[in-house]
C-alpha cells in the first residue's frame, strides 16, 4: 500500500487520502471518458489537462478534497465545496469511474465523507444538488439519509440548456434521529 494511504480515511473497501500527481493516470483513466465526465466536469483531452487539474483542485486547494481509492487504485474523487464555516455547512461532490459502478462504492465514500462531516468538522448542514435526470446521483443522496428540500428552477446552464436542479441535505439532527433507529 502507498505510505501516504495508511494514515487515511478507512471504509470497509475503501481508502478516502488526498490526490497526488502520481494518481494522475488513473484520474484521466476516467475524466477522459465523456460520459463519466458528463455531470461533474469537462472530460479531460490530455495527462497534462488531468496533472493541471489535480494541482489546481487537490493540491493547491485541497481542504476537504479526497480521493476515492480501492487497493492503490484511484477510482473517483469525493468532496466538499462551498463549505461555511460560519453557517456550518457544506456542498457534496463525488463522480465515480464508471468501471466500478454498481458495487456500493460511491454510497460507501460518500457515507464516510458525510461522517466526517458530522463528526470531524462539527458540520451541521450537508447538501448535495443534481440536474433531475441524474437518477444515480438522486439515489446515492437517499441512500446516504439526504432528504429532497425541493427544486431550483433553470439555475444551472448544462451542456447547452438551462436546467433545474434538485438539492438534497442532511442535517446533524437527521443523521441523529437516522443512527437511534
Amino acid at each position: 500500500m502507498r505510505e501516504d494511504l495508511k494514515n487515511a480515511y478507512k471504509t470497509e473497501r475503501l481508502v478516502l487520502a488526498p490526490v497526488t500527481i502520481d494518481d494522475a493516470l488513473d484520474m484521466f483513466e476516467y475524466s477522459s471518458v465523456p460520459e463519466n465526465a458528463y455531470y461533474v466536469f469537462e472530460t479531460n483531452h490530455s495527462l497534462d489537462e488531468t496533472k493541471n487539474i489535480i494541482n489546481k483542485i487537490f493540491i493547491e486547494n485541497g481542504l476537504g478534497k479526497y480521493g476515492i481509492f480501492l487497493d492503490n487504485k484511484l477510482i473517483g474523487t469525493i468532496y466538499f465545496l462551498n463549505m461555511d464555516d460560519h453557517n456550518k455547512t457544506a456542498e457534496l461532490s463525488y463522480v465515480l469511474n464508471k468501471k466500478f459502478e454498481g458495487k456500493g462504492y460511491a454510497t460507501e465514500a460518500a457515507e464516510k465523507l458525510r461522517d466526517i462531516f458530522f463528526e470531524d468538522l462539527s458540520g451541521e448542514r450537508l447538501y448535495a444538488r443534481h440536474t433531475l435526470d441524474n437518477i444515480k446521483s438522486m439515489n446515492l443522496m437517499a441512500r446516504i439519509g439526504m432528504k429532497i428540500e425541493g427544486n431550483l428552477r433553470k439555475a444551472y446552464y448544462f451542456h447547452g440548456r438551462q436546467v433545474d436542479l434538485a438539492i438534497w441535505s442532511i442535517t446533524r439532527d437527521d443523521l441523529e434521529v437516522e443512527r437511534r433507529q
